[in-house]
């Protein structure tokens, strides 16, 4: 059984190397896995620097994603999440949510609180 299955839904944080690094995430599709690699298809996203707001950058792309590298962390989303649905919304300061705005939403703030992590809602 391989870590990653064609079809599985993923979330890419790469990690800031300096205090200066703006946060950059990918989400998207896996369409390949093999000896740690990933062929995901999807979207990126970045943190505008001076508003603070994550913004998706026009155009599905697919990329190579190191899934066993310290430069990021790889979340694993639940199959039912629509890629394109989904936004980031912040909430004050260290709040940060990956939500479709309707069942699903995940808090990936650098710093959580102990009621942090991933839910689908009722």
């Amino acid at each position: 059984m391989a870590i990653l299955d064609k079809g599985d839904k993923v979330l890419v944080v790469y990690r800031r190397m300096y205090a200066s690094d703006m946060p950059h995430y990918f989400v998207g599709t896996v369409e390949d896995f093999a000896e740690g690699l990933a062929a995901v298809s999807g979207y990126s996203w970045e943190k505008e620097q001076f508003a603070g707001q994550i913004n998706m950058i026009e155009g599905i792309r697919t990329k190579f994603v190191p899934i066993v590298s310290v430069t990021v962390l790889s979340y694993l989303l639940p199959r039912e999440v629509e890629i394109e649905r989904l936004v980031f919304e912040t909430l004050g300061r260290d709040k940060l949510w990956l939500t479709d705005r309707a069942r699903f939403r995940m808090n990936i703030a650098e710093r959580t609180s102990p009621t942090g992590g991933a839910a689908f809602e009722d």
